[in-house]
């Protein structure tokens, strides 16, 4: 999971991917930690999904652009909009839905 450090770059990596998983997290903590092993295992098994991850004191920015108020949060995009979006306690098996629906999206 590529990790972006600059908000341009970040909607350059939305705008050039057509599918893409955006993991934004705090740093110091647990959660963030836990839950990015678990998403990162995850991606791996969908070759069309592109990801990436930004921390939120590095990047404070990321707030404001896509309206996050918690961390870790879970941004998913098909060819640059919004198609699915969760945080705190991430549900990785409706995560998994999404990602296999919207796969079957890029085959078509």
């Amino acid at each position: 999971m590529e990790l972006i450090n600059d908000i341009n770059r970040l909607k350059e990596f939305i705008a050039d991917n057509k599918f893409c998983l955006l993991y934004i997290q705090a740093p110091d903590c647990g959660l963030c930690s836990i839950m990015l092993e678990k998403i990162e295992d995850l991606v791996l098994r969908y070759d069309s999904v592109c990801s990436a991850r930004v921390e939120l004191l590095v990047v404070p920015e990321v707030a404001g652009e896509f309206l996050v108020a918690t961390a870790p949060t879970v941004l998913v995009f098909f060819e640059g909009k919004e198609v699915y979006r969760a945080g705190t306690f991430i549900d990785t098996l409706k995560l998994e839905l999404v990602l296999s629906k919207w796969e079957e999206a890029t085959t078509d």
